[in-house]
């Protein structure tokens, strides 16, 4: 802790703050960050403000950024529910699972509500290996709320996992149906295409998750490099990673070729394209 400040100050920071929620609404996510540092820098025990300054974070995906702020709200208020949580989903997207658990057990002990949590619990039992308990929290996360897009999409892909293709199906099914009709009010929605080309890959229908897929690579802007969708993120690279697994499947050697060095590029150490490109021969 650092000497109290006045209460002049205070007003200035959560000033800044306020300025920075206005902006991220705004899709301004550069402003702020800036607002929010502004924020920290004249209140450096501000839990809150380290708490919004990890999700502009993780909107650019700064992930490892975002994990730092998140653990200095912690520190500073131990009994965040919500810190603990962004802190949780956020090391699962650097692959620390096990850390990922303990903070998202964590905020389940603050909280044991909050369905969001046992979504993300749910993919990281996925990415261990452990579709059982994926599904457990994923059903759990839907009692919560049954029209959890991430929970249904991630449900359908452990349900797979466990060989119950049919049900599988029904939830894919259930998660491109969602997604079409925000195509048909958003228009060029790369996220929307994303995840229906994605769900159609696991449903083995190749043909329809190369028309989406290029879709979702189609209607990205430079301006977007990572892409938030209902709880979920991907970025340019695993788009493109996406596109070349498909093309792949499909034996167009030479496309799935330009696409995964367009992810290589963007994401030279990822594990998942290495194993693609040694398949390729590259």
């Amino acid at each position: 802790m650092v000497a109290p400040i006045s209460v002049e100050e205070r007003d200035l920071a959560n000033q800044h703050l306020d300025r920075s929620i206005s902006f991220a609404m705004c899709g301004k996510i550069d402003q702020a960050i800036t607002e929010a540092k502004k924020a920290v820098e004249i209140d450096p025990d501000f839990s809150q403000a380290y708490n919004k300054l990890g999700d502009y974070y993780l909107k650019k995906g700064q992930v490892n950024e975002a994990i730092d702020v998140y653990r200095k709200s912690i520190v500073l208020n131990p009994d965040n529910e919500n810190s603990h949580f962004d802190l949780g989903r956020s090391l699962a997207m650097v692959g620390k699972y096990d850390e990922a658990l303990e903070s998202l057990n964590k905020a389940l002990d603050l909280n044991p509500d909050h369905g969001e949590t046992y979504c993300h619990t749910g993919l990281v039992y996925l990415e261990l290996g452990d579709p059982q308990r994926a599904i457990t929290n994923l059903e759990t996360a839907l009692q919560h709320d049954r029209e959890n897009v991430m929970a249904n999409y991630l449900l359908a892909i452990a349900t797979q996992k466990v060989g119950k293709e049919n049900e599988a199906y029904t939830i894919f099914k259930s998660v491109i149906d969602r997604y079409t009709n925000l195509t048909k009010v958003k228009g060029n929605f790369a996220e929307g295409y994303y995840y229906i080309g994605k769900s159609h890959f696991y449903m083995g229908d190749l043909n329809k998750a190369l028309e989406n897929l290029k879709k979702a690579v189609e209607y990205d802007t430079e301006a977007v490099d990572y892409h938030y969708s209902f709880g979920m993120l991907y970025s340019d690279a695993d788009a493109f990673f996406a596109l070349a697994e498909v093309l792949y499947a499909l034996d167009d050697t030479s496309e799935a070729i330009i696409n995964l060095k367009n992810a290589l590029n963007l994401d030279p150490q990822n594990k998942k394209y290495q194993e693609l490109k040694s398949k390729l021969g590259l």
